[in-house]
């Protein structure tokens, strides 16, 4: 038996496809600071999505911060919000 993909896309015209290996979606702008909606994110416990926006940046232009609104599955038919500040994680490469 084959594993259904866990998430699915429309295209303009209402075709229905498949995106089984998709986890972000950036939205990169040429005037203000990137977004990111993160499927499942590794930082967050539970199951749970998240719209992460970047809201502080130092001298650099470096984002230093970012904001999270997230999504949790909460009981029954209810969902958790919750807004989240945190730092961003070093890029140590």
């Amino acid at each position: 038996m084959s594993q259904q993909p866990r998430l699915f896309g429309l295209t303009p015209t209402g075709e229905r496809i498949e995106l089984p290996e998709l986890a972000e979606i950036q939205l990169c702008w040429d005037e203000g600071l990137p977004v990111s909606l993160v499927l499942a994110p590794e930082h967050l416990s539970g199951q749970s999505f998240s719209l992460e926006i970047g809201s502080e940046e130092d001298a650099s232009d470096h984002i230093t911060e970012f904001g999270s609104f997230v999504l949790r599955p909460g009981a029954c038919n209810v969902v958790d919000v919750s807004i989240e500040l945190a730092p961003m994680p070093s890029c140590d490469h």
